[in-house]
């Protein structure tokens, strides 16, 4: 009986070192590789049930969430991956709900990091959901239109190999570049809307706006997003919002280090929320 009972927990012993081999494994997987492994995953499930049941209730102004939200990747030609799917109509719905609070608080609106222009749009039709003559006045939008710049130390992350080794990474120059031709064609119904070309922190001496009430940063490395934290900050209103899209994002560590730095330096405020949103809220 004894020898029995050793022999069964022995096993259950081996049993437990091999789930957390499994585990372990799938912690020190690459994030390019978790990526595609959930690409698959979500492209054989029904994500468009999953997407019903977790957002089909809910609502900007009267648009649905998520037609708000396929219109504008439909409009600005933008492709969502897989993995992305639920991720991206609640990172969407919390961006317009903090966007829709700053409307009635002094100053004008930034983006930085525009891309082909589907969360400008989304910030547009938000607006337009709350004053149906909304024409994109105050606010810019602010890109190099080149891509990413020369990425440093700061940007890179581990990558976890199959034997063992680790070395660093990082998402190369010139990576999201889009020509500012789409995000003007996506815009198109919004005249008003101000387009910035050029390379932060040069591209802020185009700005002649004093105040601001509401900033998107979502320009992936770390010296753009410290260097509009450092220019937006000081001139945000009260009540006005900062919000950096990629704070929580594994391929651009840079972002949230270049937050951090800045918000222990000044003594700023700031909450996380489960998308990997960070937001300021100027008291």
């Amino acid at each position: 009986m004894l020898i029995r009972m050793l022999k069964s927990f022995a096993g259950r012993a081996a049993g437990a070192r091999n789930s957390a081999a499994h585990v372990l494994q799938r912690v020190e997987e690459s994030v390019p590789e978790r990526n595609a492994r959930l690409d698959r995953a979500h492209a054989s499930a029904d994500m468009d049930r999953h997407l019903q049941i977790l957002f089909g209730d809910l609502h900007v102004g009267s648009h649905g969430l998520l037609d708000l939200v396929r219109s504008c990747l439909s409009q600005s030609n933008t492709h969502l991956p897989p993995f992305k799917a639920v991720h991206r109509p609640l990172a969407s719905y919390f961006l317009m709900q903090y966007f829709l609070q700053t409307l009635e608080i002094e100053g004008d609106r930034a983006e930085c990091g525009v891309l082909n222009g589907a969360s400008a749009l989304l910030l547009c039709r938000a607006a337009q959901s709350r004053d149906p003559l909304y024409a994109g006045a105050g606010l810019h939008l602010i890109d190099s239109f080149e891509g990413l710049d020369k990425p440093n130390d700061l940007d890179q992350f581990n990558v976890q190999h199959a034997d063992g080794r680790v070395s660093v990474a990082s998402i190369k120059e010139g990576s999201f570049a889009a020509p500012i031709e789409q995000p003007r064609t996506a815009l198109k119904d919004f005249p008003d809307v101000t387009f910035h070309r050029g390379w932060i922190p040069a591209v802020f001496d185009t700005l002649t706006c004093e105040r601001w009430s509401f900033v998107h940063l979502d320009v992936d490395q770390h010296d753009p997003t410290y260097a509009s934290l450092a220019y937006f900050y000081p001139r945000l209103s009260r009540g006005g919002v900062i919000i950096c899209d990629d704070y929580g994002a594994p391929l651009f560590p840079g972002a949230h280090r270049a937050w951090d730095r800045f918000c222990d330096e000044h003594n700023v405020p700031y909450v996380v929320i489960d998308t990997g949103q960070s937001v300021i809220l100027k008291p």
